[in-house]
């Protein structure tokens, strides 16, 4: 299930193994060598060092081993032994695979500046380790479950390497910088847009919050859901029914939302923190912060206009992903077609043009068909909401109702 201790660069493949987008290995150039230079803080599912590597600082975040229930997975009732269970969920959905999906995604896209850049994962080996918990051994670094929970259980040590030795600790090397001093109205409408064209390219439940803000720029995705994903996606499972398919709709449209309700709540939250400063935030995703309704009469609004997000993940087309910098393949791929076949743009990054998927400056509004009542629920959501739990048959995901 874990990545397991590398023998040689080739086994460094781009993670994680399943349907979508995909990371790449950093590039040490050679042996791995990192220098420790500070610990950050920690998060619900990471630690978070300043770090030197050949001569540039970055921002590493090492992944802890994450309970089952600490990230969209299967269900209270599942194997925990049970190697292909476990497995078929982490691919998905554990936070360290939810990052190089979503990472994986940008750079497939061309849009890396959505985001703090990000320069590959990497697995921390024995040496580094060692030298890391001894450097900070007065923090006390726990490795298994969460922050709140940690080392309730030896996660790490539940399914052992090929060798029998626990798997390697997972880090993430990405752009160092600071939280925001000063969140301005144009800084917020700035992350909005960036929410809008994250969900255009498929990613969705970013955990929208200014802890989660890097030079202004979102750097946190261990809760994102990308597609294709057993949660957005039935066309990963050919056995779905029309009423499954039709609850992973609503699923989707949850995550869709809620985004969009954190972004709200961020603002309030941050005018409510800093009222001495010169400015309100004034910019909300919905009217003044309140809510999807539209504000014309609901009486005489057809159900399906009555709720709304502002954009359909689902139709990122994710069978046929643009060559963008991180995806090799599909430069390859693009290089044997035509052109004028796909947009291209120029990057905002290096030198040259390179494939950029074009995304819409206004994308058409996802409105959802549902009575009164799951209209009053949806508008009462806060965060990101599921209703579903998962589990796997013959090696597809199902779902099954929450409650």
């Amino acid at each position: 299930m874990y990545p397991d201790w590398p023998e040689s660069a080739s086994d460094l493949v781009p993670l994680p193994c399943c349907n979508g987008p995909k990371l790449n290995a950093f590039d040490f150039q050679g042996p791995q060598k990192i220098e420790f230079l500070e610990y950050l803080g920690e998060g619900s599912h990471a630690h978070v060092f300043k770090i030197k590597i050949l001569g540039q600082i970055y921002a590493l975040k090492l992944f802890r081993f994450a309970y089952d229930e600490d990230y969209l997975g299967p269900d209270y009732d599942h194997d925990v032994d049970n190697y292909d269970t476990v497995s078929a969920f982490y691919q998905y959905s554990e936070p360290f695979s939810s990052e190089c999906r979503a990472f994986g995604r940008l750079q497939e896209a061309g849009h890396e500046q959505l985001a703090v850049q990000c320069f590959g994962y990497l697995l921390l080996d024995e040496e580094h380790e060692q030298a890391m918990m001894k450097q900070f051994s007065h923090l006390e670094l726990k490795w298994n479950g969460s922050m709140d929970y940690p080392d309730r259980e030896d996660m790490r040590s539940r399914f052992l390497g090929k060798s029998g030795r626990a798997p390697p600790i997972r880090g993430i090397v990405k752009e160092f910088g600071h939280l925001p001093r000063e969140l301005r109205t144009r800084d917020a409408r700035k992350i909005l847009r960036d929410i809008i064209q994250l969900q255009q390219l498929g990613i969705v439940c970013i955990d929208v919050a200014d802890r989660q803000l890097i030079n202004n720029k979102i750097c946190d995705f261990s809760t994102a859901v990308t597609t294709p994903h057993f949660a957005t996606t039935p066309e990963l499972n050919p056995h779905l029914t029309p009423e499954w398919i039709a609850a992973i709709e609503f699923e989707t449209f949850q995550f869709s939302m809620s985004d969009y309700w954190n972004f709200d709540e961020m603002v309030h939250i941050w005018n409510e923190e800093h009222k001495d400063q010169k400015n309100k935030i004034a910019v909300y995703a919905f009217p003044g912060g309140r809510g999807c309704r539209t504000k014309y009469d609901l009486r005489r609004t057809p159900f399906r206009q009555r709720v709304f997000s502002y954009v359909d993940p689902r139709l990122y087309d994710w069978r046929s992903p643009p060559a963008g910098p991180g995806n090799k393949a599909a430069r390859a791929l693009a290089g044997q077609k035509k052109s004028g076949q796909r947009k291209r743009e120029t990057g905002s990054r290096g030198a040259g043009s390179r494939t950029r998927l074009r995304l819409d400056t206004r994308p058409p509004k996802w409105y959802l068909n549902c009575d009164d009542k799951v209209a009053a629920e949806l508008k009462a959501l806060r965060g990101c909401s599921t209703s579903l739990r998962w589990c796997v048959k013959d090696g597809l995901i199902f779902p099954r109702k929450k409650y």
